[in-house]
């Protein structure tokens, strides 16, 4: 009997090495990325550090502190460690509420000073089948992907202008999710927490609705080969990063990159958003946030049809080390006319002066004015909705 028990000990004892060794040689073998979501399971599993959302409403505010993040190495952006939360923005079920704004800021441990350098991007999306089934607009659900917004490296804050608003019904759910950064601190061992904030207009209030849209640049790339291309045979092709997650369809239905390696020196882009745009009327841009990695140094959103610049964004990055120091917002009541007729395009300058690994990604958001929904709203009737 005794015997029986050692050997079913040796057993598992065997069994754990066999466990330890294999999953070290798994880990080992993982991306930074990967390796920053499997250690952010572990410590917030094993409650090492704190593991919870903390969550605060109020009449014209939403806060959210994010558990613990661990930077523990070199992070580039897409690759630190990151938090997701599903979130009823809207609980208290008494009709519409309107956010007005949208804030992030990370705090490093025993710090009260947002920084800047920590921030990778707050992604920020809505369930559009609850949103427009709740709205009674169901003939929007499925038609676009539902990003409300980004916040990133260089830009923590937007805001909408004076009598602007995106209408939010009751129990309306959101996915946030917030991933750090670290470019530039060497054998860094600390935690950070993100702090997210949505500003909500006051109860009753009826504001213009605007509504979000997402402009990618795209880039092609060596479909065969498409981590070493042939850039003898086409200079233009990109070394795309994460085609699993950052590939998506021309207007021609050609799968295309959002996410590439930025070689060394100057470099121009350009790429034709009209498709994406997909203005089905004249419309205008009252807001505007532009999602950019470092090195970037401006974003030109282009009228094709007029042959001129729209808007400009003059990025401005760190002298003595890397990151985007600031990447400014539009937003005004006045705005930008497009034309549904027009063609368009989003135009990117960079400057990499590193021989290192960089990497570029280029989302402008938009916010239009929503006629549609404005006038669906003043003219319903719809149970519980306070308009």
């Amino acid at each position: 009997m005794i015997i029986k028990r050692v050997l079913n000990l040796k057993i598992l004892l065997y069994l754990f090495l066999t466990g330890v060794i294999v999953g070290s040689i798994w880990y080992y073998n993982l991306s930074n990325r990967h390796k920053a979501i499997v250690k952010t399971k572990i410590i917030h599993t094993l409650r090492l550090v704190d593991h919870e959302w903390d969550i605060v409403y109020n009449d014209n505010l939403l806060h959210m502190q994010s558990p613990d993040l661990l930077i523990d190495n070199i992070y580039q952006s897409m690759d630190g460690p990151q938090v997701f939360i599903n979130i009823n923005v809207n609980p208290e079920g008494n009709g519409i509420k309107w956010i007005t704004g949208f804030k992030v800021e990370v705090f490093r441990e025993g710090t009260i000073k947002h920084n800047n350098d920590l921030l990778c991007h707050t992604n920020i999306d809505f369930f559009d089948a609850i949103h427009y089934r709740n709205l009674n607009l169901i003939k929007r659900i499925n038609l676009q992907y539902p990003r409300f917004g980004t916040l990133s490296n260089g830009i923590n804050e937007l805001n909408f202008p004076k009598g602007f608003g995106f209408p939010i019904a009751e129990n309306e759910k959101f996915i946030v999710a917030s991933r750090t950064l670290n470019h530039n601190i060497e054998d860094a061992f600390f935690k950070v927490k993100h702090h997210i904030e949505f500003k909500m207009a006051d109860k009753g209030k009826h504001l213009k609705p605007l509504t979000p849209k997402a402009l990618v640049l795209l880039q092609d790339y060596d479909r065969e080969n498409p981590f070493s291309p042939d850039t003898k045979q086409n200079p233009n092709l990109c070394v795309p990063i994460d085609l699993k997650n950052h590939s998506f369809s021309s207007d021609k239905g050609i799968k295309l990159s959002s996410h590439w390696v930025l070689p060394k020196g100057k470099y121009h882009y350009e790429f034709n958003i009209t498709y994406q745009l997909n203005l089905k009327e004249d419309s205008r841009i009252h807001a505007m946030a532009a999602h950019l990695h470092p090195n970037a140094e401006s974003l030109t959103l282009y009228d094709i049809t007029l042959c001129e610049a729209i808007h400009t964004f003059h990025c401005e990055n760190y002298p003595d080390r890397i990151g985007l120091k600031n990447v400014p917002v539009y937003s005004s009541e006045v705005g930008i006319q497009l034309k549904a007729d027009h063609q368009y395009k989003l135009i990117l300058e960079t400057y990499n002066p590193y021989s290192g690994f960089r990497d570029m990604m280029v989302v402008l958001f938009l916010y239009l004015y929503d006629r549609e929904m404005d006038e669906h709203l003043n003219n319903s009737n719809l149970s519980g909705l306070d308009i």
